[in-house]
């Protein structure tokens, strides 16, 4: 890997009391801190972060705005829209066209919990000019695991678009930290807006649990998520799963076939060389399943929160997944 390069962990879906959060800006900027992001995007509904981007301290605040339409929500980020809310979104061909004009602006656009029964994206999703997908909504759920096949089923079909998590935080419920769950962690030149957003388009990322949770890294050789190897028969790719939990199964798929899947004897660091089968992608999750009282407490989650989840089996569910490594 390249010594230029770092680690740096991030949420890209925040909420302040400039639209329906519970937090004014500086009190969401001191969560962050205390969560142990090196940076944030702020992303009101139909209203910009102010003056971003800026750095509070050693915390980047990156600019972003949640556009909402009833058809569905996205993300623009790295840009102030170049129009005011309110905004024309009611069919196909409104999105189409402030989604491009944001982008001819500069920003980075990212589909928002496509198939989450309480807010989901109701047009076409074939032909929305998406830069990212956030796939990892707030804390994993069965919808999150729709997202997470869909986007899979994208990559199947040649389509490099990129995932993205984020916990899109309004507020806590009783002794929750529901902050930067999950964390997306960038492997980014420099914690500047530029190089944040360049890695999340480029799919320089993986998603997980929390902040201090699993670390998933997947590389080849000297080439990490997001770039493109080319591939040669017993070529292979490397997985290491830092603060895996005992139990939690490590996953790995060459395209639609799994090349690996092994579950974890202890909690620690789990490292794996595996042979890619053949051309197309790579990439890696880790998985759990609820039991016993976990399971018990989850429902009754579901049946307060999620009432349309209430009697649909819990698949297993994504503790940490990184973007692929594409071979050609």
């Amino acid at each position: 890997m390249s010594n230029q390069r770092q680690w740096l962990k991030g949420d890209t879906h925040l909420h302040t009391s400039n639209s329906d959060g519970n937090l004014t800006t500086p009190e969401l900027i001191e969560r962050c801190k205390k969560n142990g992001l090196d940076w944030a995007i702020i992303t009101d509904h139909n209203f910009p972060a102010a003056d971003a981007p800026y750095y509070d301290g050693d915390l980047l605040i990156i600019q972003g705005e949640e556009v909402t339409g009833r058809p569905g929500h996205f993300n623009v980020f790295g840009v102030k829209m170049p129009i005011s809310a309110p905004y024309k979104l009611q069919s196909f061909e409104d999105y189409i066209k402030i989604i491009n004009q944001a982008k001819d602006a500069g920003a980075l656009i990212s589909v928002n919990h496509p198939f989450c029964k309480r807010c989901t994206w109701y047009l076409p999703l074939e032909g929305i000019p998406m830069d990212c997908v956030e796939v990892w909504n707030a804390p994993m759920h069965i919808d999150d695991m729709t997202n997470i096949r869909w986007w899979h089923n994208q990559l199947l079909q040649g389509k490099r678009i990129s995932a993205v998590g984020g916990s899109d935080y309004h507020k806590d419920y009783y002794v929750t930290n529901l902050l930067a769950t999950p964390t997306t962690v960038c492997y980014a030149k420099s914690n500047t807006q530029e190089d944040i957003l360049d890695a999340l388009k480029s799919g320089n990322s993986f998603i997980t649990q929390g902040g201090n949770k699993t670390m998933l890294y997947l590389t080849c050789g000297e080439a990490f998520v997001g770039e493109t190897v080319e591939w040669h028969k017993g070529i292979q790719v490397q997985v290491k799963a830092e603060k895996i939990k005992r139990g939690h199964r490590l996953v790995v798929y060459n395209n639609d076939t799994v090349i690996f899947d092994q579950k974890a004897k202890k909690f620690g660091t789990m490292n794996a060389a595996i042979e890619v089968v053949e051309n197309g992608f790579v990439r890696a999750e880790v998985l759990y399943e609820y039991k016993n009282i976990s399971k018990m407490i989850y429902k009754q989650v579901v049946k307060k929160l999620m009432p349309k989840d209430v009697g649909v089996p819990i698949p297993p569910l994504a503790y940490s997944l990184t973007n692929p490594i594409f071979f050609e």
